[in-house]
């Protein structure tokens, strides 16, 4: 079992690969959410974008600003991936 190191144990250049790739994720989830009508893609998409271009400056910063930036990507990825699972269709057994 692998043990996680907590963000603000990584090194800058590990935060920065972390937050790029938070960002990736947000990117493309805001494209769903937007194909798909979704309110919130704006703030998916401002986000992503934000964390791109901000990427280095976050990962310098001090570890706690690091970390609420990653804690808002994941609570924006969590609320999406949760209404994409409000609206699959059911299957009746």
């Amino acid at each position: 079992m692998s043990r996680k190191t907590p963000l603000e144990d990584m090194s800058t250049e590990r935060r920065e690969a972390v937050i790029r790739a938070l960002a990736s994720k947000l990117q493309y989830s805001a494209q769903i959410a937007k194909l798909q009508q979704d309110p919130n893609w704006p703030q998916l998409e401002e986000l992503a974008a934000t964390l791109f271009r901000d990427s280095s400056d976050i990962a310098r910063a001090e570890p706690e600003t690091a970390k609420a930036s990653v804690m808002e990507g994941i609570r924006l990825l969590g609320q999406f991936e949760m209404s994409q699972i409000a609206t699959e269709p059911r299957i009746a057994h």
